[in-house]
């Protein structure tokens, strides 16, 4: 078990009350993200926009009063990517980056000395690009095609997995979603089945993407048990030849479906 100091008992009740209270956006880095409040106190004397970073800096964004200009901070973090919009008072970085991940507050001065406070708890990540979906075996057993599949995104990070099959290549609310969430998946496939097109999504919270494979061609292959076929590089491969040796065609994707959509939260 886990045993915390009361001074780390203090920090995170107070991290976990602060992001009780923020609102959660999710940016993708090189993009942009935008900060707005939806309700605004009125009348208001002064605004001022702040960040603490996940990496525990803490700017001063911009400061801003009815009767002058945007005042901008200093701080080069944030230097030619930030746009303040006085009239609704949003905040927009352009292009946003993994650094800029953190708790952002909006600071209103409403007169005799009281404040009110909008948090915007901001998570960057990279964007989630297609999949590898790569057959790493298959062979016939018992009447069935026993297959397992990888699924990886190289470069994302914390990205979710999820599985689904179908009878076509093109995803349709007839595809039944399989459990678990894993990067592996292990199938067994009757001679009979019709569902014979697996489909991995890969995501984070902020985007999303998906590949497809066919796979039950692939225990009518003569070279069944022993490859390594993939999606991307059409081959199989035995590693029981040398180098270079021994390649032979597996298996022939179908040509790129229509985007896929995000499975159902």
């Amino acid at each position: 078990a886990l045993v915390f100091s009361r001074a780390e008992c203090l920090f995170l009740a107070l991290l976990l009350s602060e992001l009780g209270q923020a609102t959660s956006l999710a940016g993708i880095a090189e993009e942009s993200v935008q900060l707005q409040p939806v309700k605004l106190p009125e009348p208001w004397a002064e605004i001022t926009w702040k960040v603490t970073l996940d990496s525990a800096q803490t700017y001063r964004i911009v400061t801003f009063n009815k009767s002058e200009p945007p005042d901008h901070g200093a701080s080069p973090h944030f230097i030619n990517r930030v746009t303040f919009h006085p009239e609704n008072l949003s905040l927009k970085i352009d292009p946003v980056n993994k650094s800029d991940s953190g708790l952002y507050s909006l600071i209103i001065d409403i007169g005799g000395g009281r404040e009110d406070i909008m948090k915007f708890r901001v998570s960057v990540f990279e964007r989630v690009r297609q999949p590898n979906l790569t057959v790493l075996s298959a062979h016939a057993e018992l009447g069935q095609c026993n297959v397992t599949l990888s699924c990886s995104v190289p470069g994302a990070d914390r990205v979710t997995y999820s599985w689904s099959r179908g009878t076509s290549q093109i995803p349709s609310d007839r595809d039944h979603q399989l459990p678990g969430h894993q990067s592996l998946l292990h199938v067994a496939i009757n001679a009979n089945s019709s569902d014979v097109f697996y489909r991995c999504n890969a995501s984070n919270r902020a985007s999303w993407d998906a590949d497809t494979v066919a796979v039950k061609s692939l225990c009518d292959s003569p070279v069944t048990g022993w490859g390594l076929c993939s999606t991307n590089i059409w081959s199989c491969v035995s590693p029981l030849a040398p180098p270079g040796v021994g390649t032979s065609t597996c298996l022939h994707p179908s040509p790129a479906p229509e985007r896929p959509r995000p499975p159902a939260q």
